[in-house]
């Protein structure tokens, strides 16, 4: 019996960000389907060896991420499979940056960006006080646990958009202090960009330059 192609729910949605950061969103089903996933592009080598809904959730995000390469009009020569993630195009590296959860994948594309990194979490998603010394520092853990759960959420992820920009994952997420828009992590800071979709969280943070920033 032929098994159909993967197909999306639908066709990514684009995100309004910064000039030169593409950020698109694709809904992944609840329910992982029976289909091959052998036109997926950009696909990791890992990729046979993943759960079934591993695989959609994989499948989503590489989609978004091609969508956002081909709407940028660059041409992607090799994807790396080490962190953090970028693409060799004509023109030079360019940083990636793929997350998802339940419901939704989303990439981000940095044009002119040295680092990116996104996170996606829906707006119920509660952080709860016992796990807060495994990312804050002792004065983070006395100012967000007098918030709600779910208003913690916001400085987690912060935190996990910047450990993806920098490839090092949550393991430095004590040493990331987050300002504002702002975050700062050892000598380098980056922009924090928060936006909202259908009921989830989308944050991305791309390395900052500028040098007038007061750290």
């Amino acid at each position: 019996m032929a098994v159909n192609a993967w197909t999306p729910l639908h066709e990514p949605i684009f995100l309004d960000t910064e000039v030169g950061i593409y950020c698109s969103l694709l809904q992944i089903p609840l329910i992982p389907r029976q289909v091959s996933y052998k036109e997926i592009p950009l696909t990791d080598s890992n990729f046979e060896s993943m759960t079934p809904k591993r695989r959609e959730q994989h499948a989503a995000g590489r989609y978004c991420l091609n969508s956002a390469i081909i709407k940028a009009d660059i041409h992607c020569e090799k994807i790396s499979e080490t962190y953090p993630l970028k693409i060799q195009t004509k023109t030079g590296v360019k940083p990636i940056s793929i997350s998802h959860c339940d419901s939704f994948a989303v990439s981000v594309l940095g044009l002119n960006q040295e680092l990116i990194g996104v996170d996606i979490e829906s707006k119920k998603r509660k952080i709860s006080s016992s796990i807060l010394d495994q990312f804050c520092s002792s004065k983070e853990i006395s100012e967000l646990i007098k918030i709600s759960p779910t208003e913690r959420l916001d400085t987690w992820m912060a935190k996990e958009a910047v450990s993806k920009a920098t490839g090092d994952g949550m393991s430095i997420a004590k040493e990331i202090t987050i300002e504002d828009d702002y975050a700062y992590y050892q000598t380098s800071i980056f922009r924090i960009i928060r936006l909202e979709y259908d009921q989830h969280k989308i944050v991305i943070a791309f390395y900052y330059s500028d040098s007038s920033v007061d750290n």
